[in-house]
């Protein structure tokens, strides 16, 4: 994912001898259901302990689960189709051709910390050879995305036949990566290579926040990583505005939802809790 969003959604390693107690809200609604909405990050280093008693209760007294986007074989499809229309650049074009002698020279350093070779890439808009970049660096780094909230909240609501469902299609969320990039945008990508060494440091500043449910700091992070990007930090919010909505229209349902989602839509004055709460809804938490 793009840097600058991955930044509020990924962690670098684990607190180790600390109990973790990841930020989480509850959400009220007096006639209707109840939403337990649960901070996540999309990838996790593996061995990362993030489990404590209060979520695991939430976790068994769901009666349904609600993520970002669906990860099926259609999806999977989809996203194909999006990556041949939207994610290509024109013929005769490639990126190593697009970059300056710095832009080459940063190219190849990150290509190198990502174990990928340039071919690899070369075809790709630079927004989505950001995506691919800076996620097989963190694969190389040991990061997955099988011990993370939301992954292991999937898993136990597929395998417990519960009610699952999504916020975004497969195709919104592709818009939404793609948007905060323009195709041919090669002086961002610049940017994000000249930026690419810093990315384990940066990183380890989110871990640290999260598992220790520091709101505030996350916040901070994330509107600093997002303060160059003002069209990028737009789509977050219209995107937190779109959920804000549909968890209030579930909550009309007599039921108790145990909502997984990036720490970077959950935090700050425009995260999703405060989006409710300016509708009036009753949500405890930090």
């Amino acid at each position: 994912m793009l840097r600058i969003i991955f930044a509020a959604l990924t962690v670098a390693a684990a607190v180790v001898g600390a109990q973790a107690t990841p930020a989480y809200w509850t959400v009220h609604e007096p006639k209707g259901g109840t939403a337990y909405l649960v901070s996540s990050l999309h990838l996790l280093p593996r061995g990362t302990e993030w489990h404590n008693d209060t979520l695991e209760k939430a976790m068994a007294s769901s009666d349904s689960f609600v993520f970002e986007v669906p990860t099926g074989v259609d999806e999977h499809r989809e996203e194909t189709r999006f990556i041949y229309h939207r994610g290509l650049l024109p013929d005769g074009q490639t990126l190593t051709g697009l970059l300056d002698d710095t832009g080459k020279r940063d190219y190849a350093r990150a290509l190198e910390m990502a174990g990928m070779q340039a071919s690899a890439l070369d075809q790709k808009q630079p927004w989505l050879a950001e995506v691919v970049l800076t996620v097989q660096a963190m694969y190389r780094r040991n990061y997955s995305a099988e011990n993370t909230p939301e992954g292991y909240a999937h898993y136990f609501a597929a395998h417990g036949g519960k009610d699952i469902r999504y916020l975004d299609t497969t195709r919104q969320q592709m818009e939404f990566l793609a948007g905060a990039n323009p195709d041919g945008d090669i002086g961002k990508f610049s940017a994000v290579l000249a930026d690419f060494p810093n990315q384990a440091e940066r990183e380890q500043h989110f871990v640290d926040a999260w598992l220790k449910g520091d709101v505030s700091t996350s916040a901070t992070l994330v509107s600093t990583g997002l303060h160059d990007y003002p069209d990028a930090w737009g789509r977050l919010v219209d995107r937190n505005k779109a959920w804000a909505e549909q968890i209030k229209d579930m909550l009309r349902e007599n039921r108790t939802f145990f909502v997984a989602v990036g720490i970077a839509h959950l935090v700050g004055p425009e995260g999703v809790p405060a989006l409710l709460r300016a509708k009036g809804i009753a949500v405890d938490g930090p």
